[in-house]
């Protein structure tokens, strides 16, 4: 006998299992997948701006019937202030605390140079294994 009743309605482990094998069997496209121009290109892109996400949020208050400006009464409007703050915690993380793995499949060209007692050494090879590397957000 259990000391704390069990309540059936929280029992939803055959619905969470559902779910898991619907992620696993469904043929999804979780990220589109980039071109190498898109890939070159985003070196230019000028990063996140915390301030920059605020205002686009708070751009878009009308469209959802939340009021912008001093409340009635001449109330400080908290919700904006709440966007600022939230808006600087996520780009805080992402750039301070999110990680970034890449993956490089093997068959990398690979070009060395040197020299030995014989002359100068040019190799060509490429690389026979795939390598992981860690990116910085910004």
């Amino acid at each position: 006998m259990a000391l704390i009743p069990i309540d059936p309605s929280l029992n939803i482990s055959e619905e969470a299992a559902d779910f898991m094998d619907f992620l696993i069997k469904e043929d999804r496209d979780f990220a589109i997948p980039l071109t190498l121009p898109q890939i070159l290109i985003s070196k230019i892109r000028p990063g996140m701006d915390s301030d920059l996400l605020a205002s686009s949020i708070l751009a878009r208050f009308d469209e959802i019937g939340i009021p912008r400006g001093a409340l009635e009464g001449g109330h400080k409007n908290v919700m904006e202030h709440f966007v600022q703050v939230l808006a600087e915690e996520i780009v805080d993380m992402l750039q301070n605390d999110m990680r970034i793995d890449v993956a490089v499949d093997a068959g990398v060209i690979v070009t060395a140079n040197g020299a030995n007692a014989g002359g100068p050494l040019i190799a060509v090879g490429a690389s026979t294994a795939p390598h992981t590397g860690v990116g910085v957000a910004r």
